[in-house]
């Protein structure tokens, strides 16, 4: 009888002490939870408070439960401390991955080029082989060459001596005709061949072995740095660039298929997004006056892409936003796909993706072709303009949606490796707390500039008629009247291409 009131004693005081340590997890839990949410620093005051308040009663609540001397308080107490740790725990989770995840894209990093090595497509042969037999380059492409082959030798213990060509053309006719075996070329020069007849469907035919990231110089362009902030109440621009840059590194510079400036004014809750086409014929930054394609800046980085709208719309752009195309899917994916209207039954050029009029839901990969196509369009580019625009509107919509609970994990893994931006980080939680505490919705605006699509002769490619598109100025001076009217506070509707 007394062993057996001895084990019970003992039961009963290591049932305490379970107890006790459960409901000191619970509480660690539960202040963890509401400073994770106060570092965030994008909770109102008021709203943190609340939470804060709800956190003590549930400690409160659980701690009465668990011990009353009821068994069925006990194990409802017990039932609530598992829930609220499991609800304290993601939310810590949570909130330490948002803020991991804004860290990333708000850190400007240097940009870089990717070189790649590219063979016939039947050709099988692996760097080993390749290596040993005559290579081909742009003879225009010293430093950036220099600096790829300089990683080349390295990684694979080799002394490379390549032949030089003036343009990607006559670099794809030699390794077509076999004269060379390989070419090393900047993957933003191959899409010239996009916009030349004979060349559409090339790439089809080529292999990408290998590739390098060499720093984009400095001399070409600035690297991007961290902008001021703007007061919450005043307007700002942001400049949206898209990369035609396939690889998975963000950093990497390509040619800008997507440039749409996006004017807001928080004070009237007015959004603008204004689509200039990749091909609009325009002066560059740095090309002293000769027109080019607009996308060709971005090859020099995001900072020339800005300087180049700065200059066609005589405003001042203060902050960018990148994404590239090998990131958008990861994107889509990550957000469980997104609902995005066709003005047209089409298919894609450069796919087997069909699309119809009206909703179509769509994976990452069926999205990225959607914004990418142009051929198969009555409107060409200009529609392309319009499908980027609708897409920045369903992804908006989604990531507003309930719906974004189950999927935040994977969306803001896929963010922080896909997407960079020049807005303080300070300034975007402050955007958030303002949202939060004075609510109100948003009005978007879409317009896009036109033109006349035509063939000639570039600043960058001066040996070959490219396809442009001859701005129509009529459009510009209506781009810039829209801008300067969300900046002057008034709500403006969407006018008629």
């Amino acid at each position: 009888m007394a062993k057996r009131y001895k084990r019970k004693q003992a039961h009963s005081g290591l049932e305490t002490v379970v107890n006790l340590l459960a409901l000191l997890l619970f509480v660690v839990l539960g202040i963890g939870f509401v400073a994770a949410l106060f570092f965030t620093h994008m909770l109102t005051p008021l709203l943190l408070a609340v939470i804060a308040a709800v956190v003590v009663v549930a400690v409160v609540v659980v701690f009465a439960l668990r011990f009353s001397r009821s068994l069925g308080k006990r194990t409802a107490g017990s039932v609530l401390s598992v829930v609220f740790c499991l609800v304290f725990a993601v939310g810590i989770v949570y909130a330490r991955v948002g803020l991991d995840t804004l860290a990333r894209v708000t850190n400007p990093e240097a940009q870089t080029l990717a070189m790649s090595v590219y063979v016939r497509g039947d050709d099988t042969r692996g760097m080993g082989e390749l290596l040993k037999l005559p290579f081909g380059v742009l003879s225009a492409d010293q430093t950036d060459t220099q600096a790829a082959v300089k990683q080349l030798d390295a990684k694979y213990s080799v002394t490379l001596t390549p032949q030089g060509y003036p343009g990607a053309v006559e670099l794809v006719d030699a390794l077509k005709n076999k004269e060379i075996d390989a070419i090393l070329v900047n993957q933003s020069h191959m899409t010239v061949l996009d916009d030349l007849e004979d060349y559409k469907d090339v790439m089809k035919e080529l292999r990408m072995v290998d590739t390098f990231q060499v720093p984009l110089q400095t001399s070409a362009a600035p690297q991007p740095t961290t902008a001021p902030a703007i007061p919450l109440d005043q307007p700002f621009t942001v400049y949206i660039s898209g990369s035609d840059s396939r690889s998975s590194d963000i950093s990497t510079s390509g040619n800008s298929d997507v440039n749409i400036i996006a004017t807001i004014n928080p004070k009237t809750h007015q959004v603008l997004l204004m689509s200039t086409p990749r091909d609009y014929f325009v002066p560059l930054s740095f090309s002293g006056g000769v027109p080019d394609k607009l996308t060709h800046a971005g090859g020099r980085g995001i900072e020339e892409s800005m300087k180049s709208l700065e200059m066609l719309y005589d405003i001042k752009l203060d902050y960018y936003f990148k994404v590239n195309f090998a990131g958008f899917e990861g994107i889509i994916d990550a957000l469980g796909g997104i609902d995005v209207y066709s003005d047209y039954d089409f298919e894609s050029f450069i796919s087997d993706y069909t699309y119809q009029k009206g909703i179509n839901h769509m994976d990452g990969e069926k999205a990225l072709y959607f914004v990418r196509e142009r051929y198969n369009l009555p409107k060409g580019d200009f529609q392309r303009g319009i499908h980027q625009m609708r897409m920045i509107e369903a992804v908006a919509d989604k990531v507003l949606s309930p719906a974004i609970l189950t999927q935040y994990l994977p969306f803001m893994d896929a963010v922080g490796n896909c997407f960079r931006t020049s807005i303080p980080s300070d300034f975007i939680t402050d955007m958030v707390q303002n949202q939060l505490q004075n609510g109100g919705d948003w009005n978007i605006v879409s317009y896009y500039v036109s033109g006349t699509p035509a063939y000639r002769r570039t600043f960058s490619y001066p040996s070959y008629d490219l396809a442009v598109v001859i701005p129509d100025e009529s459009t510009i001076e209506v781009a810039k009247d829209l801008m300067q009217r969300v900046y002057n506070g008034e709500i403006v509707t969407p006018p008629e291409n």
